[in-house]
């Protein structure tokens, strides 16, 4: 019975652990925006699959060695040489890890710090929720909602996840990507970013 409780209160802790590891990701990239001005104060409820940014790594490494780049189905952004901290032997370890996370995970308010939104706050809607038309809400009107992945973490160094922004009332802002952030000296850092060379927005 004392085996059973500590193995329990053992697996509470690690996923405890892991969730926080996750909303520092999270957080650590919001504020990276908002110190380059980009705010957001609509978040989807919805999070995409958490697999999602780690195809868009894998078919960017697989075709890394293309040169004519309308054949790259996904692409890093800046010039070459990329570099490619997540190598194949990784990438078949978090698909073997992450590959019962099926359940849809829904945002709330407490995985987020608030004073790195526009006007310190935000609201959760879910996808294709139209705001309420009162006055309480008419501030959000026109502005930036943004559609994340829960992250996928490696070896505590690395994290993936997915990512996209669009206009309160209007279209998507910049075509979906996978970003891929460093911890360095304590915080998540923007490292490179994935994305579709052929969508059009």
């Amino acid at each position: 019975m004392k085996n059973y409780i500590y193995c329990l209160f053992s697996l509470l802790f690690i996923s405890c652990v892991s969730r926080s590891v996750e909303n520092e990701v999270i957080n650590d990239f919001i504020k990276e925006q908002a110190d380059l001005r980009y705010y957001y104060n609509i978040v989807v409820n919805e999070a995409p699959s958490r697999l999602l940014p780690l195809q868009y790594y894998e078919k960017a490494y697989q075709d890394r060695n293309i040169t004519l780049e309308h054949q790259i189905r996904i692409i890093p952004n800046g010039r070459r040489p990329y570099i490619w901290p997540i190598d194949t032997v990784e990438i078949k370890n978090l698909k073997e890890k992450y590959k019962n996370d099926t359940i849809t995970y829904h945002w709330k308010k407490k995985d987020f710090i608030r004073k790195n939104f526009a006007g310190k706050d935000f609201m959760i809607l879910r996808i294709n929720e139209r705001l309420p038309n009162i006055p309480k809400f008419r501030n959000y009107a026109g502005g930036n909602g943004l559609i994340i992945s829960k992250p996928i973490v490696s070896n505590n160094k690395y994290a993936l996840f997915y990512y996209s922004f669009y206009t309160i009332g209007g279209h998507t802002g910049e075509g979906p990507k996978a970003i891929l952030m460093e911890k360095v000296d304590g915080k998540w850092k923007t490292i490179k970013t994935y994305f579709d060379p052929n969508v059009i927005n």
